[in-house]
């Protein structure tokens, strides 16, 4: 995915009109435009500034991805797909991770309980 559609998928998952985002920028809703479709790109200050705008890293703006000999990894792609999801889905996903937690640590309780109780 390119920097403008990722922009325009965090821009609307936001719920920001271009020319929201472009007076808080100082930029026009055309230049927004060109940005998200790929006509023109911005220089780096103006990317720190859209990243901290919505609140996520440069390297989900762009959808870089830090090479690795260990790129397969699950924590590896645990966080691309993450980096993907909307804001809403990425709160689905941290419910789904602590409900997981919780489940391990009940049946590790429950492991031990029986192993205090059989000795």
């Amino acid at each position: 995915m390119s920097f403008g559609r990722n922009l325009e998928r965090i821009r609307k998952d936001h719920k920001v009109s271009q020319t929201k985002l472009g007076e808080y920028l100082g930029l026009t809703q055309q230049m927004i435009s060109s940005y998200e479709k790929g006509i023109s790109s911005p220089n780096v200050d103006l990317l720190c500034r859209i990243a901290d705008y919505f609140e996520v890293s440069i390297d989900s703006l762009v959808d870089h991805v830090v090479k690795t000999p260990d790129a397969q990894s699950p924590q590896s792609r645990l966080l691309r797909y993450f980096d993907n999801l909307t804001e809403k889905d990425k709160e689905k996903s941290i419910l789904i991770i602590q409900a997981i937690l919780e489940d391990r640590e009940m049946s590790h309780a429950k492991r031990k309980r029986r192993t205090t109780k059989n000795q």
